[in-house]
């Protein structure tokens, strides 16, 4: 009889001892997977940020695109897209730029826009999505380049080709 009250013993450990692995495996899973769904939405979020910014200059690039109707050149010291429009005969300017970690908008009359000593500053315009930095350049007259950098430190390069010919640096 002693012998089989060791064996039960026996017999009630191992059982024990393999439902702690099962439970310690199943717990490294877990972890695991938490940890690859973290790094996955992160790198989510980062191509996000960059594909709506890209997206949204895009396309506002092409509903300007006509003769003289996108241009580069500095606002207040920043880098800028000028997306210019004439309304009822007065020239007004869509302005794109950086400042303060977000991309920002503004509309103006185009002779406010381009003045260098303007009533306008760098917070007139509107905050629309986090980036650190835009910076753009006419490469050709039908060429945008597009360079930015993200909140977390990642930049990239994008060019917008444009159908009209007569775009400006200014």
């Amino acid at each position: 009889m002693r012998g089989s009250g060791k064996r039960h013993t026996i017999d009630v450990v191992f059982v024990l001892a393999l439902a702690c692995a099962f439970a310690a495996s199943i717990l490294m899973v877990l972890m695991l997977g938490a940890n690859i769904y973290s790094h996955i939405q992160k790198t989510s979020e980062v191509q996000f940020a960059e594909r709506v910014t890209l997206s949204y200059i895009t396309a506002k690039v092409h509903s300007s695109d006509r003769a003289e109707g996108v241009s580069t050149g500095e606002f207040q010291g920043v880098s800028a897209l000028y997306l210019n429009e004439t309304f009822y005969g007065e020239d007004y300017s869509t302005v794109i730029y950086t400042y303060d970690g977000w991309l920002r908008e503004l509309f103006t009359d185009t002779e406010s826009a381009l003045a260098e000593d303007s009533w306008l500053s760098l917070d007139s315009g509107m905050p629309l999505l986090e980036v650190d930095y835009l910076s753009f350049e006419l490469i050709k007259p039908n060429l945008l380049s597009v360079e930015f950098l993200d909140k977390e430190g990642n930049s990239g390069r994008a060019f917008v080709n444009l159908r009209s010919e007569r775009s400006i640096d200014r």
